[in-house]
């Protein structure tokens, strides 16, 4: 291998570790500016026509689906939780200008409702992401939230007043059935 050649290969290694640092630094950004709510930081990590979805599963109600840096800076930025993710590192597969990959994560978040009671909630499972070289450099192109288990809590506290049992009882209907809310 000449002199030349062997500059040729380390230029191209050198580059593609810069290509995969910069990468991981997106990820590490994309916590801090969400949970930090930083709309418009937060944004400037997608390409202009960027998207963040959830991925429909079998059984599923409708997910997010949020496209545009206009949008995607308003949706973090009127977050209505406090929350943190834990993103693990992703598995990272570069070809040429476009990237994708895998990283598992927590999520946790707290609300708290019209009542003032504390509305938890905590997701694992993991995100695929799809990333383009830009002008501005490496940005995600697409990002898919994939749940493995997500649940979701209210604590509702203790009331301190008796129930509203009344006098007696509302008229009995024995053809009504009952109301299964499991």
């Amino acid at each position: 291998m000449t002199e030349s050649e062997r500059f040729a290969a380390l230029d191209r290694r050198l580059r593609a570790v810069e290509d995969r640092l910069e990468i991981y630094q997106i990820e590490g950004a994309y916590s801090r500016a969400y949970d930090g709510a930083k709309g418009d930081e937060w944004a400037a990590l997608f390409t202009e026509d960027g998207i963040y979805q959830g991925r429909q599963l079998a059984g599923m109600g409708e997910l997010n689906f949020v496209q545009g840096r206009k949008a995607l800076s308003e949706f973090c930025s009127s977050s209505p939780v406090n929350c943190i993710h834990y993103i693990n590192v992703p598995d990272i597969s570069i070809d040429g200008d476009e990237a994708t990959a895998r990283a598992n994560f927590t999520f946790r978040a707290f609300g708290t409702d019209s009542f003032g009671r504390v509305n938890a909630t905590e997701a694992q499972g993991y995100y695929d992401v799809a990333y383009r070289r830009t002008s501005e450099g490496w940005r995600i192109r697409r990002r898919f939230t994939v749940y493995f288990e997500r649940r979701q809590g209210t604590a509702y506290g203790y009331e301190p007043s008796a129930s509203p049992f009344g006098d007696s009882n509302p008229p009995f209907d024995a053809t009504a059935g009952f109301r299964d809310r499991r």
